[in-house]
């Protein structure tokens, strides 16, 4: 059973780092201006972030001492799950009807972006838990730690702002959660390391 959590553990960090790689590959299109498919990159995301709601919620049964964590982590997967939804559904429907209704485009594009940001500030109190245990640790793995829990404090406060002010703070929000998720990846799976390594009697 301890065997089969360290691998969920270890398939999670995967999923963190696979929505960390779609957005830096969305961002990285963007900024060139080159053509994105929006349909591949989002759903590509949007299963990512329903994995790693499955897999979190999975993670609260077999580490109770985290499970505020993983509870985070959860929310914060569902919480992007539908910001990303919103997205596919609704944003080339509202663009392509021009001027008339772009009021509601605004709305819609505004609650979308609360969304994510609410994702990222869930993520960001995870990456705090997380930190915490790893800093019980030594070397490589208290200095993740510490890096961690200082990305996870500024991807709070910064994804906070965005809820509070909207598309000003997009892209340091961004940013910090991104960084954050990373991150929190790497810190899931060295846990999962640590605990899958045998106990010394």
């Amino acid at each position: 059973m301890e065997n089969a959590s360290n691998r969920a553990s270890q398939g999670l960090a995967v999923l963190l780092f696979s929505t960390v790689v779609t957005q830096i590959i969305y961002l990285t299109l963007s900024n060139a201006g080159a053509e994105i498919n929006r349909m591949v990159i989002w759903s590509a995301e949007a299963l990512a972030f329903m994995g790693i709601t499955i897999v979190a919620l999975s993670q609260i049964v077999h580490h109770a001492r985290l499970s505020l964590g993983w509870a985070a982590i959860a929310a914060g997967g569902l919480l992007n799950v539908i910001q990303v939804g919103i997205g596919l559904a609704m944003f080339g429907p509202l663009e392509e009807a021009g001027e008339a209704i772009a009021p509601v485009f605004k709305a819609v594009l505004a609650g979308a972006f609360f969304l994510y940001f609410a994702g990222k500030f869930l993520f960001g109190l995870a990456a705090i838990i997380i930190a915490a245990d790893l800093l019980r640790g030594a070397g490589a793995v208290k200095v993740i730690g510490a890096l961690t829990a200082i990305a996870g404090l500024a991807a709070m406060v910064l994804n906070l702002g965005g809820m509070a002010m909207g598309m000003a703070l997009v892209y340091p929000a961004g940013a910090s959660g991104t960084l954050t998720t990373l991150l929190l990846g790497v810190g899931i799976a060295m846990l999962a390391r640590q605990q899958s390594r045998p106990h010394r009697p």
